[in-house]
This record gives C-alpha cells, sequence and structure tokens, in this order.
C-alpha cells in the first residue's frame, strides 16, 4: 500500500490524466478530419432549435441518412440567427459513420423538391381570409 500512496501523493497521477486527455482529443478531431476528408457526403438538414446555455449557444438540428434519423448540435459563435429554427440547411456527414457530422448554416437549403426528397415534410401555410371591416 506504501507504493500505491507514494504513487498519488506524487505528480505521476496528473501526468497520466494529462497524457491520456491529449491523447483522447488527437483521436476525436483525427478521426473527424479522417472521415470528413474520406467519406464525406452532403444532404439537407433542419434546424430544430437555437440553446443557449450559460455563455454557449447552440443549434440543434435533424436530417436524414436511409430513412434514419440522425440528430445533431453544433455551437454557434456570437452570431445568431432565431430564423434558423425551421430552415433547411446542407449538411455534411461521414457516408461510414453519419453521427460524425456538421451543419452548414452559410448554406442555405429552398429548393422543395430536394427538401422532399431528403425525407421532410414541408408545412403549408394556410391563408387566413382577411376581414372586410365594411361587410359586418
Amino acid at each position: 500500500m506504501n507504493n500505491f500512496e507514494s504513487f498519488l501523493n506524487s505528480k505521476t497521477p496528473l501526468k497520466y490524466i494529462l497524457l491520456f486527455a491529449i491523447i483522447y482529443a488527437i483521436y476525436t478531431n483525427g478521426k473527424e478530419y479522417y472521415h470528413f476528408n474520406l467519406y464525406t457526403v452532403y444532404g439537407i438538414a433542419e434546424c430544430t432549435e437555437i440553446e443557449i446555455q450559460n455563455t454557449n449557444t447552440y443549434a440543434a438540428y435533424k436530417f436524414y441518412v436511409d430513412g434514419k434519423r440522425i440528430n445533431g448540435s453544433i455551437q454557434l459563435g456570437s452570431i445568431v440567427y432565431p430564423g434558423w429554427v425551421g430552415k433547411h440547411f446542407k449538411v455534411q456527414y461521414s457516408s461510414k459513420d453519419p453521427e460524425i457530422n456538421e451543419i452548414l448554416l452559410d448554406k442555405p437549403v429552398y429548393d422543395t423538391v430536394r427538401i422532399k426528397k431528403a425525407g421532410f415534410v414541408i408545412k403549408v401555410q394556410e391563408k387566413k381570409e382577411k376581414r372586410n371591416q365594411f361587410r359586418d
């Protein structure tokens, strides 16, 4: 037990934790870089919500791959536009692992045929009859 206590009291555990954190960060960033460079596919995603958590703002979105719904989110910078919710944008994802994805908020999609083909239902707003004040 004396060796274990001396191990914990030394700076060695901190070095191992720091080394593990660096390796994990390199692995996750490398995995995303690898998938986006070799297996990139583009689709259409719908922004579902803008969420503010403390000082960070996130955009949540969904898209479909082979009929399966994939959810994603991205941290936004200082530019946040609430009008993004319900709109459709281009999404980049890996064909090998669609969970590796990123919405491209600077590339909106307006083509309703492509949006329907991507698996979304387009909501048509009903026109309300305007009230005629002279008819009443």
